[in-house]
């Protein structure tokens, strides 16, 4: 029914919307939810007895406004309602513990937050003073952790819900960890159930909050919402002229397209876990040589005794790891794998805790290492302050830790060379301060791809990683996106990525702003190719070239995209103009004389192919190329015998065999033709599948004076054993 209110809502048909509200209302035990449909109902009913009966009202058009938006509200808060009244899972026991016991106020949780802070009395010894550390830090956890959930399985807020929140969010004594936690469950609440109150939380922690802790989960929580609720934040203009606001503040763009590359780098993060469980891991286990850092130095004599596929194995995973090394410099999340079998800890229950900020005052971490130290340069202390791991995997780190035996953690407790083990932090810019903030965003992006896709309760949501996270794609962020450089900096990523539908797009729109730019339409013509446009992309190219005329790789790709497109007589005019620049290029020689040979140009073509058999070191390719173009042009002698020659070699083709079967059978040789056919069926899986490539030129064959019942004779002949 939902789908269907909302249809007729889009449709400004408000009072059947209403009507249909009013019903699936009235299924719920929820008298508040059932008096306010009902208030909005007869607002709308008076509306249009007053417009009926012809009086004027200049605030009819606000009105009419707000009563449409509050129909949107009560419909998504019916269905939310509904959906979890009767549902299982950790998400309905939460819902519905707080609709039996209500939760504390936003004020109440202040106080108690506040209590947090202080002990009860003057400790007497160490072990009272420990243990009511740990009932302060407790109290703190299981506060947080209300606030987290009544922030999360709320429906809309009030506005003095709103008012409180907001208070206890500007609050100078609240700590950088609560706003944060806050502002993650705030994030999570508007993906489910959009809320305007909510959503300009989010804006005033951003604006108005100085941790950056706290203000880049806010903006990413607006570019979620934002990404993901389009159509509701579209019907409040304050919120529309509070993103269009941003436009203006170039630390907020910056902000953003960093949140946005992050995003589309974590569409990396599964390739790179496939990658560590299929090929890396497994080469690791296999052998463990690979494992022994000693197989690094090596005696060169030694190697002769090692079995050449683990040398093959070594290269291979270095190879990997310098392409992790790579991605990890840009910020990809190569820890996923790593850590993603440390989340079954209790601590991982509790859904705020994806979100804390790693602290030792957590009580899981603290009874763990209260009496224990610990050096900064040492693995545990270089690990717990890096900034390349992201909050999720220091707690699970140092959860870990106590199933390590007692020496081992002294071990690495202790001073070590735990640089070396340890990657050094990202250098992304200049600025140290947009690096911190940098670091934080991608910190907290992986917390959030670790919670909704590892966490136990993860099949209850909708997994917003699964989705491209195209914020360009969208109407309302489109203009903070896009602004200024970053269109072209996304662009480019993506092109980068090899994700050349998306690229191909926004270079269209690049090039229609600044048609002049030569490497656009470059990009754009590549991006088109390679997603098999060759027809726009050969328009691209022209483009290119008109503005950089005789341009070698614009050339190139021009003449590959006409080939490829069937206009071989373009691709020719294009590869000898490259040859102009590039005459021994054996590449492009090759093409050219495929061009020609394709245009029955044989002369030309053979003449081509004799440079390229005179240049190249392994000819076979312009022999075949040679021989293909004298039988299509009846010189059969010459045919046969650049053919011996492919057929000298130590393995020769099954197409060779063929091929020099079809020079004997026109020329009327028909039993050596057979023992050439012969020949290139036993290459083949069956004897169909030979049949069938014979077939396939029967063209040619009749192209050279045999008629089509001989073709089909000679097939029957060939079946036969």
């Amino acid at each position: 029914m939902h789908k269907e209110i909302i249809q007729l809502l889009n449709e400004k048909r408000l009072k059947e919307a209403f009507t249909q509200i009013k019903e699936s209302a009235n299924t719920l035990n929820n008298w508040e939810l059932k008096s306010q449909v009902e208030t909005q109902q007869t607002t709308y009913e008076y509306m249009l007895q007053y417009m009926a009966m012809g009086t004027q009202d200049p605030q009819r058009e606000t009105i009419y406004n707000q009563l449409l938006c509050k129909g949107y509200e009560l419909a998504d808060k019916t269905y939310f309602l509904k959906d979890w009244e009767k549902a299982y899972g950790y998400f309905a026991d939460k819902f519905r513990k707080f609709s039996q016991t209500p939760p504390h106020s936003f004020k109440e949780i202040g106080f108690m937050l506040e209590a947090a802070k202080h002990t009860s009395a003057t400790p007497q010894n160490t072990e009272e003073e420990e243990a009511q550390k740990l009932q302060c830090y407790t109290l703190h956890k299981n506060t947080v952790d209300e606030l987290f959930n009544k922030i999360w399985v709320s429906t809309q807020w009030s506005e003095e819900d709103y008012q409180e929140a907001r208070e206890l969010l500007l609050s100078p004594s609240m700590a950088t960890n609560d706003k944060a936690v806050m502002m993650s469950a705030v994030t999570l609440n508007l993906l489910q159930l959009f809320d305007s109150r909510k959503f300009l939380l989010l804006l005033t922690a951003y604006q108005q909050t100085q941790e950056p802790a706290v203000t880049q989960r806010a903006l990413t929580g607006i570019a979620l919402a934002t990404y993901f609720q389009t159509d509701r934040i579209k019907l409040y203009p304050e919120l529309v002229s509070a993103l269009k606001l941003m436009e203006d503040d170039p630390t907020a763009l910056k902000q953003l397209h960093d949140i946005q590359i992050i995003f589309l780098l974590s569409r990396e993060t599964e390739k790179i876990d496939k990658k560590m469980r299929e090929e890396i891991i497994p080469k690791m286990m296999r052998n463990p040589n690979l494992r022994n850092s000693e197989s690094k130095v090596i005696e060169i004599e030694d190697i002769e005794d090692l079995n050449p596929e683990w040398q093959k194995d070594m290269e291979q995973i270095n190879s990997h790891i310098r392409e992790l090394g790579e991605l990890q410099m840009e910020g990809a999340d190569t820890y996923m794998t790593a850590f993603s079998q440390l989340k079954t800890f209790p601590f991982f229950q509790e859904a705020a805790h994806w979100f804390y900020l790693f602290s030792m005052k957590v009580p899981d971490l603290y009874q763990i290492f209260k009496d224990k130290e610990f050096n900064e340069k040492s693995l545990f202390g270089l690990m717990i302050n890096s900034q390349m791991f992201c909050d999720s995997d220091k707690f699970s780190f140092c959860l870990a830790m106590q199933s390590l035996p007692h020496d081992q953690q002294t071990f690495m407790r202790s001073h070590m060379k735990g640089e070396e083990l340890i990657p050094k932090e990202l250098e992304t810019s200049e600025n140290p301060e947009e690096q911190k903030i940098n670091a934080i965003q991608r910190q907290y992006i992986h917390n959030l791809y670790r919670f909704y896709k590892l966490w136990r309760f993860k099949q209850e949501m909708q997994d917003i990683f699964r989705e491209k996270l195209d914020f360009w794609n969208n109407t309302l962020l489109c203009p903070l996106i896009l602004k200024r450089t970053y269109h072209n900096q996304i662009a480019g990523y993506l092109f980068s990525k090899g994700y050349m539908q998306e690229a191909a797009e926004l270079y269209e729109s690049l090039a229609q702003q600044d048609p002049a730019n030569a490497e656009t339409w470059q990009k754009l013509g590549f991006a088109y190719q390679k997603n098999k446009l060759y027809d726009k992309a050969v328009k691209a190219y022209v483009q290119a070239d008109a503005l950089k005329a005789n341009h070698l790789w614009t050339l190139k790709h021009l003449a590959q995209c006409h080939k490829l497109s069937g206009n071989y007589s373009q691709a020719a005019f294009c590869f000898q103009k490259v040859l102009e620049f590039d005459p021994d290029n054996l590449h492009i020689l090759m093409q050219t004389g495929q061009c020609l040979a394709a245009l029955k140009n044989y002369p030309e073509a053979i003449k081509v192919f004799y440079k390229v058999e005179f240049l190249e070191t392994h000819p076979e390719k312009a022999r075949r190329a040679i021989g293909w173009c004298n039988f299509m042009s009846g010189k059969y002698e010459e045919a046969v015998r650049m053919y011996e020659k492919l057929l000298a070699l130590e393995n020769p083709q099954a197409n060779d065999w063929l091929n020099s079967g079809h020079v004997y059978l026109a020329m009327g040789n028909i039993p050596q033709a057979l023992i050439h056919y012969r020949k290139a069926e036993t290459a083949c899986k069956s004897d169909e599948e030979f049949i069938s490539q014979f077939l396939a030129d029967k063209d040619a064959l009749t192209a050279q004076g045999l008629s089509e019942s001989q073709v089909y004779l000679m097939a029957d002949i060939l079946r036969q054993k």
